[in-house]
């Protein structure tokens, strides 16, 4: 394999790493769903109490999850192959596995695809002609259009682990056999935007989930979730939907529409963090700022300055280069036989933010000491 091949960046990858990214889609607006029936009074007040101690631990300095040691140090001289895009979180996710495959003297082969479906499927060719000891890819599509290749790369005896898989990717004896940012992460996501909004309401709210449809595969868990916890807790969450190919372009004037057209909507919550471009200036515009929350997911540096400035309300942080060690643990231990148990589709570390709470607004959000946490693991100095 090459030692390095950085091709053009693949806005499918973008679009299948859900966790932050603003990408191509062919979503259509409007408000997809209703929401059901009303809610029994005691489990009302049971979700807004769930939604209430949700707040008060996750508005808490998040610390870095514990890393089950190894039996042992963990393996060197192993060769790694990351399929990634050029975009700039996943740019933070594969340095971040990058650095840690290093730490470990493994040899890392990075590589890119351009924007087409084929050009996600020639650089899983790539791979599967010369397969590593260990891959983790970020899927551009399903599975099962490369289904042949990772066929080969399992019979060859490669481990591998997928990165925001647009399905539900694990299956018993699969060549997939560990995911990140899969959809036990997602669902947690999605339950603590709702979770956060009911808490500020201290009862029921009146919401709508910004999102490109597109990516139900990856996103429909965090639009359940959040819509879950809306209602369960009395209120209610519309659906609007958007393309991302629109971002900065139509999509702040869709949302300015549905707010004009539901003017008692007091939150809104968005997919991803990058639906913001342009949203402050058409809230101005319209004049409605300051008469609606806006909820982000994935926060950035952006996003932080803008929560500690007021002009956004809170923000869902996620781990980005922690991801990638996350990966690069998995792997480890798929190699040396130590079983994975939850670790093989965990919710990686996540945070809310606001204004109370936010110190720092210099570099993306992460978890605390994350690489000293996961080079203890595995016994490395």
């Amino acid at each position: 394999m090459q030692a390095k091949l950085r091709t053009p960046v693949t806005t499918l990858a973008a679009g299948a790493l859900c966790l932050v990214l603003a990408a191509c889609g062919g979503g259509n607006g409007g408000n997809a769903e209703a929401d059901g029936g009303a809610v029994a009074p005691a489990a009302a007040k049971a979700a807004i109490a769930d939604a209430e101690a949700a707040y008060a631990k996750y508005t808490k300095r998040q610390p870095a999850a514990p890393v089950p040691a190894l039996p042992s140090p963990a393996p060197g001289g192993k060769r790694l192959a990351i399929v990634t895009c050029s975009i700039p979180v996943c740019i933070t996710l594969s340095g971040g596995a990058e650095a840690a495959a290093r730490k470990l003297g493994w040899t890392v082969t990075t590589l890119q695809s351009n924007s087409t479906p084929q050009g996600f499927v020639s650089v899983m060719d790539q791979v599967a002609a010369d397969p590593p000891d260990a891959l983790a890819y970020i899927g551009a599509v399903p599975d099962s259009s490369i289904r042949p290749q990772l066929a080969k790369l399992q019979a060859a005896g490669t481990k591998i682990t997928e990165i925001a898989p647009l399905t539900a990717a694990l299956t018993p004896n699969g060549p997939v056999q560990a995911v990140v940012f899969g959809q036990k992460d997602a669902t947690l996501t999605g339950t603590l935007m709702g979770q956060t909004v009911v808490a500020d309401a201290n009862g029921p709210a009146k919401s709508v989930f910004v999102w490109d449809p597109s990516f139900a595969g990856s996103w429909g868990p965090i639009k359940d979730a959040y819509r879950k916890a809306l209602t369960g807790a009395g209120g209610s969450a519309g659906v609007l939907e958007v393309s991302n190919a629109n971002i900065g372009k139509t999509v702040p004037g869709q949302i300015v529409s549905y707010l004009q057209a539901h003017p008692d909507t007091e939150y809104v919550a968005l997919a991803v963090v990058d639906y913001t471009a342009g949203l402050d200036a058409a809230l101005r515009a319209a004049g409605l700022t300051g008469k609606v929350k806006i909820l982000t997911r994935a926060a950035d540096t952006a996003s932080l300055k803008a929560v500690q400035a007021g002009t956004q309300w809170a923000s869902i942080g996620l781990e980005l280069g922690a991801a990638g060690y996350r990966a690069v643990d998995q792997l480890i231990r798929l190699m040396t036989g130590v079983p994975l148990g939850d670790r093989a589709d965990a919710p990686g570390w996540q945070q809310i933010y606001v204004k109370g709470n936010v110190t720092q607004t210099s570099d993306m959000p992460e978890p605390p000491d994350y690489a000293q946490t996961y080079y203890a693991a595995w016994r490395v100095g």
